[in-house]
């Protein structure tokens, strides 16, 4: 069970039937005062069920024990919002909501639990160490010359995560913390590992751990931001209308972003066209000499 948990631990974590059973480690690094603690151990409460559940801030070297339960408490009525119209004639009516009571009591924690929560701090700050010395490693260019490049493109962004796998002290200090988080007892929820790598035109890109399995790093690119400071993500937003702007990359980040778009299945439009393909569109407009500005639309 500790193996898959592990496997999928740098995710976000969905609760199980076996989940409810079992204690549960959390990671809270925005947690300092006891009352965030405490409220982090609340969040993490399940109905019918009491659980240990242990918050740590790893970076501040604090771990607090609760114990949680949540149970049904009633119903609670919401009214209606100012008699608006129910589309039947009449006039909403009031809903009925279910209530719940959680108890939360602190306890001691326990000095194996010490111990290992001690040992995986320490492991993960040599994480940390191995991820801010990769900032200065420039990603080659036969690989990716920008962020661009791996918008739309799998094999891409699985070369450049292969590069850094390369690493020897990120693959031993992961490895670490690995071993680290097998000792931890019950069921272990900590934040993703975030690297930040750079590309030769000056835009960077965020990759995270999601899984360490049988010795392999799986990472995900998350996000990115070109020399323009315009937001790039694994794909185009098909929800929000989107503007880009080339000033300081000109033409050159301008044709990595159209081959990024059509790759992503955009098409590109004139102010006149009507209508859009499934993958929505791009209109584009001149500012200056070698300088666009661009806005996605669905």
């Amino acid at each position: 069970m500790k193996k898959v948990i592990f496997a999928s631990l740098l995710c976000i974590f969905s609760s199980s039937t076996i989940a409810n059973e079992q204690s549960l480690t959390t990671e809270c690094p925005t947690c300092f005062s006891y009352e965030q603690f405490k409220t982090s151990a609340k969040s993490n409460a399940q109905l019918d069920k009491t659980r240990d559940v242990y918050v740590m801030n790893l970076e501040a070297l604090t771990i607090k024990k609760f114990e949680v339960s949540k149970r049904f408490s009633g119903y609670k009525t919401l009214t209606g919002t100012g008699g608006e119209p129910d589309g039947r004639g009449g006039k909403m009516k009031g809903i009925k909501v279910p209530t719940y009571s959680v108890t939360v009591k602190d306890h001691n924690v326990e000095q194996s639990v010490l111990n290992n929560f001690y040992n995986l701090s320490d492991a993960k700050k040599q994480v940390m160490m191995s991820v801010q010395s990769l900032k200065a490693d420039e990603v080659p260019s036969e690989i990716a010359g920008s962020v661009w490049d791996l918008v739309g493109s799998s094999s891409i962004q699985n070369k450049v995560a292969r590069h850094y796998n390369g690493n020897t002290n990120l693959r031993n200090d992961l490895t670490n913390f690995a071993n680290a988080t097998d000792k931890v007892s019950g069921l272990l929820n900590v934040d993703k590992i975030m690297v930040q790598v750079s590309f030769s035109d000056g835009s960077t890109a965020i990759f995270s751990l999601y899984a360490v399995i049988n010795g392999d790093l799986i990472w995900d690119f998350e996000r990115g931001t070109d020399v323009d400071l315009n937001k790039v993500k694994p794909n185009f937003d098909t929800k929000n209308a989107e503007s880009y702007d080339f000033d300081n990359g000109g033409a050159d980040v301008f044709v990595d972003f159209y081959n990024a778009a059509k790759r992503a299945g955009v098409s590109f439009t004139s102010t006149s066209s009507e209508g859009a393909q499934t993958g929505g569109r791009v209109t584009c407009a001149t500012k200056n000499l070698d300088k666009y500005i661009c806005t996605y639309t669905r």
